[in-house]
């Protein structure tokens, strides 16, 4: 209620008075928030809206509109920090909710080789439960030779006692891959270069250099039979009995 009003209140006959601060009472109330007019009325003097305005009476009226102010601006704080509150712990329980899943969802054995050997004659490309290097992992992720038939890449990760020669020759080679018939095999051993000259396997080539710490790295082209023949980019890990075969290998089709 502004001084304006309170002062045209005093001057108006009694009858008009206490009709001009009935409407003004009303118009007060209805021109707050919806809220507003139930704190009001509960703290206004029962029959203050029937007498005739008096300065006290005013003033009561002032005051009560000031306090109803304050106690509903107080409550829609109160109501926007709860808003808030609610959806942030809501957001953060659907993350951790997201990553529990995840975390469930997660292979087990990720990061370790499962024995690859199938029924069709395929040959073996990894111990059970070899831990393959994280470079090689990385490198076959998305990998593919590419030929009539375009495979990935997949790691190669093979026990070896490489007694302090390195790399197998291609008979012993044959006998780690499990190879059916080892000393008529079909296997020829190449270099990188000679193999991939176009640098087309640059990335698979330095992941298995590095998964061998500098050491020589070789490519063994095994012919599976009739067009099919698989290469297989490998280098030794380690020394004497605990050396392992570690690299990546792909089959091609070349008809």
């Amino acid at each position: 209620m502004t001084p304006c009003s309170m002062f045209c209140l005093r001057r108006a006959p009694a009858y008009n008075r206490r009709h001009s601060f009935q409407s003004l009472l009303k118009r007060c109330i209805s021109q707050q928030t919806p809220t507003l007019p139930r704190i009001l009325l509960r703290t206004l003097p029962r029959g203050l809206a029937d007498s005739p305005p008096t300065p006290t009476s005013t003033l009561t009226l002032t005051l009560a509109l000031r306090s109803a102010q304050t106690t509903s601006r107080q409550q829609r704080l109160v109501a926007q920090a709860q808003f808030t509150t609610t959806a942030a712990t809501r957001m953060a329980s659907d993350e951790d909710y997201m990553a529990f899943l995840e975390k469930a969802n997660r292979d087990p054995n990720e990061g370790y080789a499962k024995p690859q050997s199938s029924s069709e004659g395929g040959f073996k490309a990894t111990d059970e439960g070899a831990s393959i290097p994280a470079a090689i992992q990385e490198a076959t992720k998305e990998a593919f030779y590419v030929s009539d038939a375009d495979e990935p890449f997949v790691p190669v990760c093979l026990a070896w006692d490489e007694a302090g020669k390195g790399l197998p020759d291609e008979e012993e080679f044959a006998t780690l891959i499990h190879h059916p018939d080892p000393s008529n095999a079909a296997i020829e051993i190449q270099d990188p270069a000679d193999w991939d000259t176009q640098g087309q396997y640059g990335a698979v080539v330095d992941a298995v250099r590095k998964a061998g710490k500098g050491n020589d790295v070789r490519v063994y082209r095994v012919v599976k039979g009739g067009v099919k023949v698989e290469y297989w980019v490998v280098t030794t890990d380690g020394k004497g009995k605990g050396a392992r075969l570690v690299g990546a290998k792909a089959l091609a089709v070349e008809s």
